[in-house]
């Protein structure tokens, strides 16, 4: 049987929500029936890909080489398709150079892209136009979630505005209590945060709301939204399920 890989460790509580999206969503009655997944997590060779996309300069090491580490190890494990369980990996300067060298060294390798799956499923199965979108400062200063919803196409991304962007890295980053610093067990801190800045963007207008850092749902899996709230980390999850063993997928009406 064909086995999914998971690049974690960025961060690893992310990556292990992933892994747990991937059995949750299969359909499986004993332990034999779900799917092979080989997750690595080795957060030590994978530079922050926030830091790198506001700080970075040319000589700074580029989270992607780490990346390519860790699916060169799955690979080598056995995983010839895997998903990156991290939305700021996803930039442009980080990810087109991640898929290059994948393509080059690992070329039986498929790699899944996260943003394209997500961008994927709202556009076939939602009728939101309007979409809010909580993330980190990198992927908010990279524009990557402009390229799958472009105005031309009748989408409008409405982001918070600095001191937004502010309070969800802090949710995210804060050391005291941010999600990546207490992940087991969410600090209400972060909680409220992340509460608040989905609030903001349904009074801007938001019809749905994009999670769009892995760490974001661990967050709001407690919260009651007033709009719909998208996870590309399910939506990616699902995906590889389909392509791997379509018929092991739940029902969309049975979302976990």
């Amino acid at each position: 049987m064909t086995i999914i890989g998971v690049i974690g460790g960025v961060g690893p509580q992310a990556g292990l929500d992933f892994v747990q999206k991937i059995f949750s969503n299969t359909i499986a009655h004993r332990d034999q029936d779900h799917l092979n997944c080989l997750l690595i997590s080795c957060s030590s060779i994978i530079p922050d890909r926030t830091g790198f996309l506001l700080e970075g300069t040319e000589t700074s090491e580029n989270p992607a080489l780490g990346m390519f580490e860790s699916a060169r190890r799955l690979y080598l494990a056995g995983a010839h398709i895997a998903a990156v369980a991290c939305n700021t990996a996803h930039a442009d300067r980080i990810f087109a150079p991640f898929c290059s060298i994948v393509k080059e060294s690992l070329p039986e390798m498929k790699i899944i892209n996260m943003l394209e799956t997500c961008a994927i499923h709202v556009k076939e199965s939602l009728h939101a136009k309007r979409l809010g979108l909580l993330a980190t400062k990198g992927t908010h200063e990279s524009g990557v979630y402009h390229e799958y919803f472009k105005k031309e196409d009748g989408f409008l991304l409405i982001e918070p505005g600095a001191t937004g962007q502010e309070k969800i890295h802090e949710a995210v980053y804060n050391k005291d209590f941010g999600i990546k610093a207490h992940s087991q067990k969410i600090s209400p801190q972060a909680i409220e945060l992340v509460n608040h800045e989905i609030l903001a963007l349904t009074d801007h207008g938001a019809e749905t709301i994009i999670l769009g850092c892995t760490e974001l749902p661990l967050a709001a899996k407690d919260l009651i939204s007033p709009v719909p709230l998208i996870d590309p980390g399910l939506i990616t999850a699902r995906r590889l399920i389909e392509l791997v063993a379509p018929e092991k997928l739940l029902s969309e009406k049975c979302f976990t």
